[in-house]
């Protein structure tokens, strides 16, 4: 008898919807307006990319205890130094969730008008100019990994187009827990807030 795989209900975004769910589910995490607004774009570029956009924010914002520097954090400092004129060539510390790293890398290949390499374990990314990443190997990694960034000496070679659409795919059970991120940074109505609501204050003048 053959048995019939299920697969896992897939739900459809815009890259805008992406955005805004990461970065209030980073603000849910805990994470500080900025980090949450810098997940929200990474967010954004990894899907625009064709990547596991929701796989990667949730591991990010799940490694906290790992024993790894935060993707996020590491990051942001590296597109920060995008604009300044400084060598690309720099071996990072352990890093959590070092996938997350390429949009911001994207950033430093962007400024310096040059392809570069991140490798780390067995995979290589080549991130070129305004282009979409080439990408070798596995890209989920358990645990943290070091990662090392250089000029991509093999700069002839042409680099894969964007995916055609502007939208992304989240599977139902990543989606359930980015909402359940995001629903810890609403703030909950107290009691004193609503006994308050529609009390009778006297609005006679």
């Amino acid at each position: 008898m053959k048995h019939e795989v299920r697969r896992e209900a897939e739900l459809e975004l815009s890259l805008s919807e992406i955005t805004a769910l990461s970065a209030r589910a980073a603000r849910g995490a805990g994470r500080s307006w900025g980090e949450s607004e810098e997940v929200g774009e990474a967010a954004c570029w990894l899907a625009r990319a064709g990547q596991d956009w929701a796989g990667a924010v949730l591991e990010v914002l799940d490694a906290a205890e790992d024993g790894g520097d935060c993707a996020l954090r590491v990051g942001i400092v590296l597109a920060d130094t995008a604009a300044l004129s400084v060598p690309i060539k720099t071996k990072l510390p352990m890093i959590n969730s070092p996938f997350f790293l390429l949009p911001f890398a994207a950033r430093l290949a962007d400024q310096a008008g040059q392809r570069i390499r991140l490798d780390w374990a067995d995979t290589q990314v080549v991130l070129a100019p305004g282009a979409c990443p080439s990408i070798t190997g596995s890209v989920g990694i358990a645990g943290p990994a070091q990662v090392t960034i250089t000029p991509d000496p093999q700069d002839k070679t042409p680099s894969p187009d964007w995916p055609p659409t502007h939208r992304g795919t989240v599977l139902a059970t990543q989606y359930a827990r980015l909402m359940q991120f995001m629903m810890a940074s609403t703030v909950p109505t107290s009691a004193s807030s609503l006994a308050g609501a529609g009390a009778g204050g006297n609005d006679d003048d």
